[in-house]
């Protein structure tokens, strides 16, 4: 018999035990599976009913030792996947919470790093096993990653070798079982993360960050489904449907928390790549963009960040550890080595959108713009404002509607247009990530240093104009519109690092 066999057998809760007492040598103190633990219904771990169907029952192993810190649990699922929601509720209820209310006072509670879970899903002939735990990151802040060990006799040889192997290196009963430290030290080293190669160019940041964000829209989509209207997600999505998108749909809803998470995460490292850390992501996000940082914020907090609780329910955290390892100064390397006459991160968008949801890709018409087009438009409308209208700066020109009248007897001021507004207004109707703008920013700096030069004004008088002219004069005639909140965080972040460029 092949040394993987004994684990290939394993699909339910008794022939679990069988390998942990056979295999692990655990120290089972009864032979009858009755005797070894204890039942629970959801109801009295105040599981919701959405959650409870999915559930064929709940046990905890009897303490294998006296004074066991530490609490083991085998779920029983009846779906045909792992659901991690329902998984994640389920461990929720178990947790020590900062306040225990008046009906939850007699149950019992676990630290999080105490809890082993087990479980087991999907067909009989096929059942599925799962060992699952939970780390919680503190170095880094205060999301929670939840690990799983899982295998099927549908395995591969080497998957189940594998899986065998660390079980009965890293789960083994102890010598000495009373050295709890020393048992959850060992037992939780089991459950790693699969070692991943360092993100280090901008096609597998793109790539990778589109398959976690397809994680967290799946997820978000999970909880809306399973929540009651009193659920945190589902009154944000009620929120959002009365003030912005009447038909905005579940999907259309997690879709835009995936994309506003994984984007607005992308700014926050991009802003800061000496690090990311969960406690004060919204914080990083640069102060060119307060929107995005409010509904960062308010997204965060629903995935569960500001409570002491938080199973990273939504994925969350899997972005912040991919953004926390990547080598973004080599990204971004890469992002200008590829082609330095094209915009980079229009290219990363698109490829991002084909692998997230290339269906939505060509609904948006998310297609790059080569930019010497963009800026041959850009300077054609800059020459024509200059030539045909006689305004000397073109684009970067403050003339007002009422100066413009009065030079051009002819001249109607649009109704709702005062007279002290600028004549040239500048709007991109889809904006996309912002090439536009940002060419007319180049542009209009363009135009007033070699304005300023020819004054005779030194380079820090020339400065100060600059920072003088951006918020009166550039900033109140800039607009741009999007539907996606992916392209939104680009263009903002780009627009700011434009003017960052120039010394605003």
């Amino acid at each position: 018999m092949a040394n993987y066999q004994s684990i290939q057998n394993v699909n339910n809760f008794e022939s679990l035990i069988e390998y942990l007492r056979d295999e692990l040598d655990w120290d089972f103190q009864a032979e009858d599976i009755e005797d070894l633990t204890f039942d629970y219904e959801p109801e009295e771990l105040g599981l919701d009913e959405a959650t409870a169907a999915k559930i064929e029952g709940i046990k905890q192993l009897r303490p294998l030792t006296n004074n066991q810190t530490w609490g083991i649990f085998y779920i029983d699922f009846e779906p045909k996947k792992l659901p991690i929601v329902a998984l994640r509720r389920i461990l929720s209820k178990l947790v020590v919470k900062r306040r225990i209310s008046a009906n939850q006072s007699d149950r019992a509670a676990w630290q999080m790093h105490d809890l082993l879970f087990m479980s087991s899903y999907g067909e009989n002939r096929t059942r599925t096993m799962s060992l699952a735990h939970f780390s919680d990151n503190s170095e880094f802040g205060d999301l929670p990653t939840l690990k799983t060990i899982t295998w099927n006799n549908l395995d591969t040889p080497l998957h189940l070798k594998h899986a065998d192997e660390t079980l009965k290196n890293k789960l083994r009963f102890p010598d000495n079982p009373n050295d709890a430290e020393a048992w959850r030290e060992q037992w939780a080293s089991a459950f790693t993360q699969r070692h991943g190669e360092v993100v280090r160019t901008s096609k597998q940041l793109a790539v990778r960050l589109a398959e976690l964000a397809c994680n967290i829209r799946e997820k978000a989509n999970d909880v809306l489904h399973l929540e009651n209207e009193k659920g945190e997600l589902r009154k944000l999505h009620k929120a959002f449907q009365e003030a912005l998108i009447h038909d905005l749909s579940y999907d259309d809803f997690a879709d835009m928390y995936a994309q506003t998470i994984s984007y607005g995460l992308l700014t926050a490292k991009i802003s800061r790549p000496a690090g990311l850390v969960a406690d004060n992501i919204a914080d990083m996000i640069p102060v060119t963009n307060p929107f995005l940082k409010e509904l960062l914020q308010t997204f965060l907090v629903v995935g569960g960040r500001g409570n002491l609780i938080d199973f990273d329910e939504l994925g969350i955290n899997d972005v912040v550890e991919m953004l926390r390892k990547a080598d973004m100064e080599a990204v971004l390397r890469d992002f200008g080595d590829r082609n330095p006459n094209e915009d980079p991160a229009i290219h990363f968008y698109e490829l991002f959108l084909k692998e997230y949801d290339p269906e939505k890709r060509m609904k948006r018409g998310v297609f790059y713009t080569p930019r010497p087009v963009v800026s041959f438009i850009v300077r054609s409308v800059h020459e024509i404002l200059q030539k045909e209208f006689g305004l000397a700066d073109g684009l970067a020109d403050t003339t007002t509607w009422g100066e413009m009248k009065r030079r051009n007897k002819d001249l109607e001021i649009p109704a709702g247009v005062k007279e002290t507004a600028a004549f040239v207004q500048i709007l991109d109707p889809a904006t996309g990530t912002g090439t536009f703008l940002v060419e007319v920013i180049n542009v209009i700096y363009e135009t007033l240093s070699e304005k300023w030069r020819r004054a005779g004004k030194s380079k820090s008088e020339q400065a100060e104009a600059w920072n003088d002219y951006v918020p009166k004069h550039l900033l109140p005639r800039l607009f741009g519109f999007e539907l996606m909140m992916a392209p939104y965080s680009i263009a903002h972040m780009k627009i700011g690092l434009k003017l960052s460029e120039t010394g605003y």
